[in-house]
């Protein structure tokens, strides 16, 4: 049966061959197991972090608004003010 060095050398190298392709395999089967178990918590979690994300994006766009509005405000009155300016310089002209 063991006839040979060489055959013995061959069968302690796949034995190496076959323990190194049980870890990643492990790994993976782990990973896989850990998101199966997990996926229920992570799913209210989720829903709840959106459910915080939705009010810090309307916070954010409160705030924003607020700031920009007094730009926007003076920004349109200079341009009506122009146009008005405009309309009654070009028909006093005609």
């Amino acid at each position: 049966m063991w006839s040979n060095p060489r055959d013995i050398a061959l069968i302690f190298l796949s034995l190496q061959a076959l323990v190194m392709a049980l870890i990643p395999l492990a790994l993976i089967g782990g990973l896989a197991y850990g998101i199966h178990r997990l996926r229920p918590l992570v799913r209210h979690y989720l829903r709840v972090a959106f459910s915080y994300a939705e009010l810090l994006r309307a916070r954010v766009e409160s705030v924003a608004q607020r700031a920009a509005s007094p730009f926007i405000r003076v920004h349109s009155t200079l341009r009506m003010t122009e146009t008005v300016l405009k309309q009654i310089t070009t028909t006093a002209k005609k």
